[in-house]
């Protein structure tokens, strides 16, 4: 691992040969200030583009030979005389390197002075190999060997006294890949992983229950059990398996060039994936259950294995409406390594999978949008990862601000990067919160004293059906092609509801909410539920389910009947003067695998159940009998 304290001091990036190398590169005392403005650029730089097939020797046992297909850009100005940063990027699951992601984040880059080496990732496209989830056994050892084999011989890009200087960036997929990667490759400077994972055990079978002694309440692998996200989980196992009929991957020859006969027997029922894989989703699938060997084999495709050996400037891009990766992924992610000193800084941009699109002047490459050079030089996103880039790989400009977010309530004029509905702090979380009481009137209270004590009650049926609907998972936002959604739904019976007072004045809530509370059953299983927070009117006739999220969470029976904390899904949302907060506590969710037994919960209601949320609220009277 290396440290910041003994990286090079604060500097000018001295223009010298490749065998010269005296590059000196900011230190983790280049800190962040507080403004969340970008100024748009004006790319001066043309480029050429090489495609090769590059061979790669991969595997835990560094035994599987696979190629894989690579496009290198090459600014023109780049030279041994003047000599540019590297820049790695891959592609989101399904895509490959020539996605609209890839190319319109690449020709950017490329535009504005970097080399970018982009590749199709393992079983996707024309790339050998299975699809391996970026594991650090897998493709984070390719990526490594790309590197070496297209980049180390050129004496156009940028050295220094650690050898090449190398940033990366990309999304979902391409966004799993980064931390392993800068883990294992002390060449890797800076990272910019958008709408991705902290842990594939969290995003994928997550569990929100707060563990004992965790104050972020973020210590997502910490769970043995979550509750599988079985609709998002599906459609990725679903389209993985499908690549082969499209002539992409390279899994069934991987597999019978391994040799080995359980692989080579199972390769018609395991498409484009090792048996491992087929393994845990079988068993999540059919049982809601994971066991250790999966734990350990998600484990190494997971940025928080490794994050103990990461020192790359790191800026984490994540949207509001993602609920396959979630704001509290990236929060995770930033929260340790800004406790080991690492640069850390944070953006919550608008959008996130399931066809969320960019706001005007936003501009997230990962929406499926192709854009131009000038189009992204106009716009909010690329400009504040070029700032990121530019201040680490060249030591040039400051980093920006250490938490940004967007604010869809605000107007953005229209002209150039959307600076307007972005606002900025130094660092996460933001300080004001507001904590209010649950009474069993079904009302929120400032005051423990004007607390009712009591207990509320809703069921879960046998099977887990009919269950709540909040969402049709990746075919709910506004650019989903088709576009499923439908109005929210929580299935009478199956659900309690706790509601403000109405709002005296409008409550910006930017940050993670947190629940304490006590809960019971009748079956002596684990107890699974959903917690929601709703944007009511009129005492919850009107309501809207904020970004859609859920917190699903699973307390293990022993726990049951004892005060839990949850840490709900985090969001930026401004509340209406006039409106309500409205907390929800439900059994089942139509994404999800529910409890398939018929228990009754009951929630303990009084003082001591508590509701804490980012923002000052100011709130009216309670006007009791309209709770329930």
């Amino acid at each position: 691992m290396w440290s910041w304290s003994r990286r090079l001091l604060v500097g000018s990036l001295v223009a010298v040969s490749a065998s010269a190398s005296l590059l000196v590169l900011p230190t983790a005392g280049s800190a962040v200030p507080g403004s969340s403005a970008v100024t748009a650029a004006r790319a001066a730089d043309r480029w050429t583009t090489t495609d090769a097939m590059v061979p790669v020797v991969v595997g835990p046992d560094d035994d599987v030979e696979i190629e894989l297909d690579t496009r290198l850009y090459v600014p023109r100005g780049a030279s041994r005389g003047d000599p540019r940063p590297a820049v790695l990027m891959t592609h989101g699951f399904g895509l490959d390197k020539t996605s609209n992601e890839v190319v319109s984040t690449a020709r950017f880059l490329a535009a504005h002075g970097y080399l970018v080496l982009t590749w199709t990732s393992s079983g996707f496209g024309e790339s050998g190999g299975c699809i391996t989830l970026q594991s650090a056994d897998w493709d984070v050892k390719g990526a490594m060997q790309l590197v070496d084999a297209l980049l180390e011989p050129r004496r156009d890009v940028l050295r220094d006294r650690r050898g090449l200087v190398l940033g990366t960036i990309g999304g979902s997929y391409g966004g799993g890949i980064q931390l392993p990667l800068a883990a294992a490759d002390r060449r890797i400077r800076a990272t910019i992983p958008g709408r991705t994972w902290n842990t594939l055990q969290y995003s994928l079978d997550p569990n929100n229950l707060v563990v004992e002694g965790d104050r972020s309440g973020l210590d997502h692998d910490a769970h043995e059990q979550g509750v599988f996200k079985q609709e998002w989980t599906t459609l990725f196992f679903a389209a993985g398996t499908s690549e082969p009929a499209s002539g992409g991957g390279g899994c069934t020859e991987a597999k019978l060039a391994s040799g080995d006969a359980e692989e080579i027997a199972a390769a018609p029922s395991c498409l484009n994936f090792y048996l491992d894989v087929c393994r845990i989703f079988d068993l999540l699938s059919t049982t809601g259950d994971a066991d250790q060997q999966a734990r350990d084999h998600i484990a190494r495709a997971s940025a928080a294995t490794f994050l103990d050996d990461v020192d790359a400037a790191t800026l984490l891009v994540q949207g509001q409406s993602d609920t396959l990766f979630n704001l509290n992924d990236a929060a995770a992610t930033y929260r340790t390594l800004r406790q080991r000193g690492v640069p850390v800084a944070m953006t919550w941009n608008s959008g996130g999978h399931g066809g969320y699109v960019s706001q005007p002047g936003e501009c997230e490459a990962y929406d499926g949008t192709l854009r131009s050079v000038r189009e992204m030089d106009a716009c909010y996103l690329p400009q504040r990862q070029l700032q990121w880039l530019d201040h680490w790989l060249r030591g040039q400009g400051r980093p920006g601000p250490g938490f940004t977010w967007f604010e869809g309530w605000r107007v953005h004029r229209g002209d150039g990067p959307n600076s307007d509905q972005y606002a900025a702090a130094r660092t996460f979380p933001l300080k004001r919160t507001t904590t209010v009481r649950l009474g069993a009137d079904g009302l929120m209270h400032r005051r423990a004293e004007a607390t009712p004590e009591g207990s509320m009650s809703f069921l879960n049926p046998p099977g887990g059906v009919p269950a709540a609907y909040t969402e049709t998972s990746n075919f709910s936002g506004p650019g989903a092609s088709p576009n499923l959604a439908m109005p929210t739904t929580e299935e009478t019976g199956q659900h309690v509801a706790i509601i403000s007072p109405r709002l005296k004045k409008p409550l910006d809530s930017v940050g993670i909410p947190r629940l304490r509370v006590t809960l019971e059953n009748t079956n002596t299983r684990d107890l699974v539920l959903f917690v929601k927070v709703y944007d009511a009117e009129l005492y919850g006739v009107v309501r809207t389910l904020v970004h859609r999220l859920i917190t699903p969470v699973r307390i293990p029976a022993g726990r049951v009947g004892k005060p839990v904390t949850i840490s709900l899904a985090g969001f930026a949302h401004r509340f209406a003067a006039g409106h309500h907060v409205q907390l929800v506590l439900a059994a089942t969710d139509q994404t999800s695998y529910n409890a398939k037994v018929a228990d009754a919960v009951t929630v303990q209601l009084g003082p001591d159940a508590r509701l804490t949320l980012p923002g000052r609220a100011r709130f009216g009277r309670a006007i009791p009998g309209l709770g329930r």
